[in-house]
């Protein structure tokens, strides 16, 4: 029974040495042996590594363009707001089908009153986005964003759920009984 736990172990430490990595050894000189027989032979091209992909798991992203990205709102043409993309996403389900896709951006509001004025504010959920089928949609997440006079402010991100098979072609801001339409396109 001994000899064949020392025939064991006498087996398993040589296969364990012989799969040692070749760079762990070095040479007297302290250079690394694996490096030099590297250098010694070309890198032939069947060995080369492929570049790294995209993991297939990864959710395919769109880049998304406002144009114009600004807009002047309000009655006395106090309101700024600038579009500033933040994100859009295919959404789809474990077979890859795709079930929409996920837009977000942020609001930007600059407040054109002078010091004194009035503050101004301004819900998201006032907003439309109209897709390439026609239909207008509204957020859904949004944000309220408020500035005073002669302040600037940005809101939290707004989110629109686009259904499968649409794109979005314009968003159109609302405030104070005035409207701004910008276009929207992915890439």
């Amino acid at each position: 029974m001994k000899k064949i736990f020392l025939l064991a172990v006498a087996t398993a430490s040589v296969f364990i040495y012989s799969c040692k990595s070749k760079s762990d050894k070095t040479s007297a000189n302290g250079a690394d042996t694996a490096k030099t027989e590297a250098a010694a032979q070309p890198a032939s091209p069947t060995t080369a590594t492929p570049p790294a992909e995209q993991p297939t798991n990864a959710p395919k992203t769109y880049k998304v363009t406002f144009t114009p990205d600004t807009a002047i709102l309000g009655k006395q043409q106090e309101a700024l707001l600038k579009v500033i993309p933040v994100n859009a996403v295919d959404l789809s389900d474990p077979d890859g089908k795709s079930k929409g896709i996920e837009l977000t951006f942020k609001i930007s509001l600059t407040n054109k009153n002078k010091i004194g004025g009035n503050g101004i504010g301004f819900s998201s959920n006032n907003f439309r986005l109209l897709l390439d089928n026609n239909t207008s949609i509204s957020e859904d997440a949004g944000a309220y964003l408020s500035a005073d006079a002669e302040a600037t402010k940005e809101t939290d991100v707004i989110t629109y759920k686009i259904p499968a098979g649409a794109k979005p072609k314009a968003l159109t801001l609302f405030y104070s009984d005035t409207r701004a339409t910008v276009g929207v396109s992915l890439q």
